[in-house]
């Protein structure tokens, strides 16, 4: 072992370890092979990862306590005979006193015969090696056999990387492995031992004891010797230490290229983000986008690209390894601790060029692993990797933060190029997601039409407005096909959907008849003056809902188109705020008091318009081509300026207020035609609004002739 310089890591001192004291509480003297099994099975790293075979076998759809009931029943027998040895040393060790007498009596008799005893005794000892046909031999009995077989054993000594040795005493066909494993070693030039070598020196030795053990958990060993194979694990995959194994982890293993992409469209990002990624200087790129439309996604479907081959031909062998930020500082508050976790994952970086990086929260990096002021974090630690370009980091944040912390490191955020993801429109939603649909039909048992699947889109929007699809639109289709299962359904109905918002339907029937139609006025307000406009031309209305749920009791559900470009003037900023106070209109066409829904959009309403005046210096010719600034460098909000915004802002809202009103006015008739069928169906599609919309001018048409 020595002559080679190969070591073991701290996770395989600790499998060791385990393996020797189970060998220690059974009483056994060499370590068989299923006390070694047992070792590979009840390994627990550092950082509460499991071992890599028991993973497998969890993976396999084998239960802990299976895992668990099938070793110790392996295991039995050998409990069994240290007990009889313990019995028989027992036994041995009671009748010492007896025999002692006698065997006092059989020294004088030896002493008498010695010379003939002599002579016996060397006849004992020729008769060895002769044939079963001497009387002695031919009184051993098979389990003899087997047991002068079983008493081969050897000491092994390993280093761990201080110098320590660990010594452990096995038995011939644990042997066998660990002499593979040096083989194995010698091969990939190979230094730190790791667990995953020990379990692919125990395949490559093919006891037919681990054989069975398989076949007892019905798991193919056949297929796990193929997934443990030297040229899986140590060829063609990354691997990742033992140390750096807790936060770091291989995407592509993750990747089924037997099957089709789960993450269709998003083309232009992903064709973006390859340009980036083949560029000489500054090849890092940072997803940013609201929670749920999609990031991480992209980076899957990039790394599906790469194992499915049909990746840009320079990438051809690369591998995307996930960076998981918390884990890697979790546990490391004294100092140098975190240090020394990111300087042996930079080296594992440099060491292997054919890496790109994935962090989803990149803004986290920023003053990660710090535990002092001024000391190194992972963001400045990255910065070297990044300039040298030799590792490629893709981050992945939102909008918010990337303004509020990313950005805010100018050396940082200049080494990274942005894409932007959006939410969808709620018509490329389902071709968007429809292999993952099939990959949810496929798991539940349960199937869904494409109807059924725009129904879902819909009823997502209604209940989760504040969330984004696509991710909004598949949790409630998994949740969906869950409710259909469980009521004995093979296929998602509309019921089956609407019965995961139960409680809000309880809240709906609790409910005035004057609070629904408050509700009703509000909401159509909103979208009528949407409907009516032709200035906010990228505002796409998918349905209106007055059904209460989390945080509202109904919403106008629309999306912002990105690739319609409206004409931002102040006619089209005068039609934002009048869409938000839209609905406030509309209520005091049924009562003069508000709801908190109407005192929310007047917020926003103020927040609009004040934005308008002091970014973008719109408003009266007093305030013409200037803007308010105010920080250090420019204090401008004085008391002064501050009465000549709040009266410009007040003058907008106005503006904002009397476009809303003449708005609803004009359309009343739809107004109140859409209220009585809201109420009765309490939601409708944007394409059922439009039928009454057409109906009632249709009516209009009919009354002027």
């Amino acid at each position: 072992m020595n002559e080679k310089k190969v070591f073991l890591s701290k996770t395989s001192v600790k499998m060791i370890d385990i393996i020797v004291d189970k060998a220690r509480e059974m009483g056994c003297k060499v370590v068989n092979t299923f006390i070694f099994l047992y070792g590979l099975i009840e390994l627990i790293d550092e950082n509460g990862k499991t071992s890599p075979l028991y993973d497998y076998f969890i993976d396999s759809n084998a239960s802990p306590s299976e895992i668990g009931d099938i070793m110790e029943v392996n295991l039995l027998p050998y409990y069994e005979v240290i007990k009889e040895v313990k019995d028989n040393n027992s036994k041995k060790n009671s009748g010492k006193e007896e025999t002692k007498k006698e065997k006092e009596e059989e020294k004088v008799e030896e002493k008498n015969n010695e010379s003939e005893s002599d002579k016996g005794k060397e006849k004992d000892l020729s008769s060895i090696d002769q044939e079963p046909n001497d009387s002695k031999k031919s009184e051993e009995s098979e389990k003899d056999k087997k047991s002068k077989k079983q008493d081969f054993e050897a000491a092994w000594t390993f280093d761990d990387e201080k110098g320590k040795e660990h010594r452990i005493i096995v038995d011939e066909e644990v042997f066998r492995i660990f002499t593979n494993l040096i083989k194995l070693l010698k091969d990939s030039e190979i230094s730190k031992i790791e667990p995953v070598h020990f379990i692919i020196a125990m395949f490559i030795t093919d006891s037919k004891l681990v054989r069975g053990f398989f076949k007892e958990l019905e798991i193919s060993y056949v297929d796990a010797a193929k997934y443990f194979s030297k040229e899986r694990i140590l060829e063609s995959e990354i691997f990742i230490p033992s140390e750096l194994s807790g936060f770091l982890s291989v995407l592509n293993d993750r990747i089924d290229t037997s099957k089709p992409c789960e993450i269709l469209m998003r083309d232009r990002e992903t064709e973006t983000l390859w340009n980036i990624m083949l560029k000489m200087n500054k090849r890092n790129a940072v997803i940013v986008g609201e929670p749920g439309v999609g990031k991480t996604a992209l980076v899957e479907k990039i790394t599906y690209e790469i194992k499915a081959e049909t990746c840009p031909p320079e990438f051809k062998d690369f591998k995307v390894i996930t960076l998981d930020v918390n884990s890697l500082i979790a546990g490391t508050s004294f100092r140098g601790d975190s240090e020394l976790r990111i300087k042996n994952m930079i080296k594992f970086l440099e060491e292997n060029p054919k890496i790109i990086l994935f962090i989803d929260e990149v803004h986290t990096i920023l003053g990660a692993g710090s535990t002092v002021e001024g000391g190194l974090d992972l963001s400045n630690a990255l910065k070297p990797v990044l300039a040298r370009g030799n590792t490629i980091v893709i981050g992945a944040t939102t909008l918010n933060e990337y303004e509020m912390y990313f950005k805010s490191d100018a050396a940082l955020s200049r080494r990274f190029e942005r894409v932007d993801v959006t939410e969808p429109t709620p018509e490329n939603v389902y071709p968007m997601i429809k292999n993952k649909i099939k990959h949810l039909s496929k798991f539940h048992k349960v199937r869904i039409t494409p109807k059924m699947v725009e129904y879902v889109i819909m009823i997502a929007g209604c209940f989760a407005f504040e969330k984004k699809n696509p991710d909004k639109t598949l949790d409630l289709l998994d949740r969906a096909m869950v409710t259909a299962k469980r009521n004995g359904k093979n296929k998602v109905d509309k019921e089956s959907v609407l019965d995961n918002f139960g409680i809000y339907f309880k809240m709906w029937d609790n409910m005035s008849e004057d609070s629904r139609k408050e509700v009703a006025y509000h909401e159509l307000g909103h979208y009528i003056m949407c409907k009516a406009s032709d200035k906010l031309i990228e505002y796409d209305i998918q349905a209106v809902s007055i059904m209460p749920a989390e945080g509202y009791l109904g919403v106008t559900v629309f999306n912002i188109n990105y690739e319609k470009v409206p004409f931002a003037n102040l006619d089209y900023y005068i039609d934002v705020i009048a869409e938000d106070l839209a609905g406030r209109v509309a209520e005091s066409f049924f009562r003069k008091t508000f709801t908190a829904g109407a005192s929310s959009d007047l917020n926003n309403a103020t927040r609009t318009a004040f934005m308008v005046v002091t970014k973008l210096g719109m408003g009266s010719d007093s305030i013409k081509n200037r803007i308010y600034l105010n920080s250090v460098d420019y204090p401008m909000f004085t008391e002064k300026s501050t009465n000549i915004i709040n009266d410009e802002v007040n003058k907008l809202i106005e503006k904002a207020f009397n476009r809303a009103t003449k708005v609803i006015e004009e359309n009343k008739d739809i107004l109140e035609a859409m209220v009585y069928e809201l109420l009765e169906k309490k939601i409708m599609s944007e394409t059922e609004l439009d039928i009454v919309w057409q109906r009632v001018l249709r009516r209009r048409k009919r009354r002027k002739k």
